[in-house]
């Protein structure tokens, strides 16, 4: 909510560079979090509300001006294809990603002992998942220079 008014104020102008921010945003928020993690002992809930906080940051600056700023580029009359695709390959995106995630996160939890795994064992796992999306992010960031500067209006 703090940072999704940011939108109508800059979207047009600044588009492309807010959502570089949203992601290095929450790459940032992935990085606080596997620091407040990464020695297994409880972080307490305070703490994990600051990375989750900040994550949200980056999720209300990227989030709301995504398809604008993809879609600049479309004509108007194959705006609603192209809004489809979008969705499409945002859900097999996400799918694609939880699942990765989730087996580097399982399999490196269950990989270090022949018994059940020990907390110790999820904290290393959580830690090199945090580490993995962290890095994700950023190389979306630099992807994403690709994409139009502004979110322009349609004018057909």
């Amino acid at each position: 909510m703090v940072t999704i008014g940011v939108y109508g104020a800059f979207a047009a102008k600044a588009g492309r560079f807010l959502l570089i921010l949203g992601s290095v945003t929450i790459a940032a928020s992935q990085l606080v979090l596997w620091a407040i993690v990464k020695d297994g002992s409880d972080p307490g809930c305070w703490l994990l509300a600051l990375a989750l906080f900040i994550g949200g940051l980056g999720l209300g600056l990227a989030a709301p001006i995504l398809v604008s700023v993809v879609l600049a580029g479309v004509p108007g009359r194959n705006a609603g294809a192209a809004g489809g695709v979008l969705s499409t390959v945002n859900q097999i995106g996400g799918a694609i990603g939880i699942a990765v995630l989730g087996t580097i996160f399982f399999t490196t939890a269950a990989g270090s002992t022949n018994g059940p795994p020990a907390l110790t064992d999820y904290s290393d796992a959580l830690s090199i998942v945090l580490l993995t999306s962290a890095d994700l992010y950023i190389i979306t960031a630099l992807v994403m220079f690709a994409l139009p500067k502004s979110a322009a209006e349609h004018t057909e």
